[in-house]
């Protein structure tokens, strides 16, 4: 089996991301300990930026596929890893089969504001003693929404270089209590949360990536959450996101609009631009994604 190897790259050289140089001799440990813990064991973690599924319960399906079975009561066929996503999932039905599945992700190189995010959706509780305690930061990363990323460089290095002199000047004083000094920006310790995979496609996934108006960090590390478990399965989370996904946002607004305004054929072509002149050749998804389907600006869209 190929040993697992951490990508760098997204964690330490990148201009909005500063990982202290002494840490590295720590990331090159806990590879070591995903290649005995993990990769040995017969899983295969998959890595994109700054985030690693280290595993994932549903292996090949077979879980939720037994799972599905038995919901349906599908006795003389309870292999069938494709129930779950064409029965189910493309029905409406319900998500138990996935419910009990979950996936491992180990995070490095991810800021205190976005720990914060994900931590309200975890399944288990395996936070950083409730956060920092009396762990150090290991660096810091840069908003993207900050324009001029250099100047945040050098002004989280000066804070954390005043929290490190503040511990020299006063060795009495606790870390618990020096922690309150730091700036939000710091980067967290690695750290590990588990996720039931039906809160990933209804919570995490759709309110941080497929709906907008989520910070671009957070939205940056959950959007590499999604490509590694798509990594693992695919088919599974194509689907999952076909029927969860970015789109479905402007389906619910087109049809609460529908229903509130009850707008005419002639309304709805009047606000679309170059309206095709033939009505029967008219192309009706996109109108009604064009005009009663259009999303508005998020405060993120307007601010930049």
């Amino acid at each position: 089996m190929s040993r697992f190897t951490i990508d760098l790259t997204p964690i330490c050289w990148s201009e909005r991301t500063h990982l202290e140089p002494e840490r590295l001799t720590d990331l090159r440990n806990l590879e070591q300990f995903i290649n005995e813990n993990y990769v040995k064991e017969g899983c295969k973690p998959v890595q994109h930026g700054r985030v690693i599924a280290l595993r994932s319960t549903d292996k090949g399906r077979k879980s939720s596929a037994f799972a599905s079975a038995l919901y349906l009561g599908k006795y003389d066929d309870m292999g069938n890893t494709d129930r779950f996503l064409n029965g189910m999932v493309k029905a409406g039905h319900s998500y138990e089969p996935i419910r009990g599945e979950t996936v491992t992700f180990l995070f490095i190189g991810v800021s205190k504001t976005v720990y914060d995010h994900l931590i309200t959706y975890t399944l288990r509780n395996r936070r950083i003693a409730g956060g920092f305690r009396a762990n150090k930061p290991w660096g810091y990363v840069i908003p993207y929404e900050a324009r001029d990323p250099w100047l945040y460089h050098g002004m989280m290095e000066e804070q954390l270089a005043r929290c490190k002199q503040m511990k020299k000047d006063h060795p009495r004083e606790p870390l618990q209590a020096i922690r309150s000094l730091y700036p939000m920006g710091v980067m967290m310790p690695p750290f590990m949360l588990d996720f039931s995979e039906e809160a990933l496609v209804k919570h995490v996934f759709k309110q941080r990536i497929w709906e907008r108006g989520a910070q671009e960090d957070t939205h940056d590390v959950v959007t590499s959450m999604f490509e590694t478990v798509r990594a693992m399965d695919p088919l599974k989370w194509d689907t999952l996101k076909e029927h969860h996904g970015p789109h479905m946002e402007g389906h619910n607004r087109a049809m609460r609009k529908l229903r509130e305004k009850r707008p005419t054929l002639r309304d709805l072509i009047s606000q679309k631009e170059n309206a095709q002149a033939d009505l029967m050749d008219l192309d009706v998804y996109e109108l009604l994604m064009d005009t009663v389907g259009k999303l508005p600006k998020t405060m993120w869209d307007k601010a930049s």
